[in-house]
């Protein structure tokens, strides 16, 4: 309903006053965030660097303490955040282009391309991807950064049979064999 987006919108713009004060004050903020590659929420110290923008999302650009590394958390994403004491230890990192590896969870993430059935054509709007293309026959070809084969498997089972791997092959093949071992459970 309207009230309920009217209320979202109200908390994200909250949520981006806090986090900018954090920003400006150098504290820590300790978040509760929604991580879509593994479908599940994680704790997180964070030193806040920035607030950005892009895609139509607004981005809290951070050191994590957890992973080590910058990375980018989606505000709409972040289901708590608490400012703390402690200051920030990190310097800001140099401005990384929003482009193409936005979403890539580090190093280890791989570039997928998912082949969705019209059934399936909801995954572009619920996680993140790099691109989307229109086929024929109501297909569409996403491109996606997987960050732990697992997730990728659980996906590709709830999203069956609308949804298959083009790219690369070899997780193509291993999700043939997840879904095959899956339904010799049931048989």
């Amino acid at each position: 309903s309207l009230v309920d987006v009217g209320d979202r919108v109200d908390e994200l713009a909250r949520l981006r006053a806090q986090l900018a004060g954090a920003v400006s004050a150098r504290r820590q903020v300790r978040l509760t965030y929604y991580v879509p590659a593994r479908d599940e929420e994680s704790e997180r110290v964070v030193d806040p660097h920035a607030l950005v923008s892009a895609n139509g999302f607004d981005y809290l650009d951070a050191w994590c303490h957890v992973a080590e590394a910058p990375r980018l958390f989606r505000l709409d994403r972040i289901h708590s955040a608490e400012v703390t004491d402690e200051p920030v230890r990190t310097e800001p990192q140099p401005r990384r282009p929003l482009g193409d590896g936005m979403f890539l969870q580090g190093d280890d993430a791989q570039r997928v391309v998912l082949r969705l059935q019209p059934q399936a054509h909801w995954v572009p709007d619920y996680y993140p991807v790099e691109s989307v293309r229109r086929r024929r026959g109501g297909v569409l070809e996403v491109t996606m950064r997987v960050a732990d084969p697992r997730w990728l498997d659980r996906l590709l089972l709830r999203l069956a049979p609308s949804a298959t791997v083009v790219d690369p092959p070899e997780l193509a093949d291993s999700h043939r064999d997840a879904a095959a071992a899956a339904l010799r459970l049931y048989g």
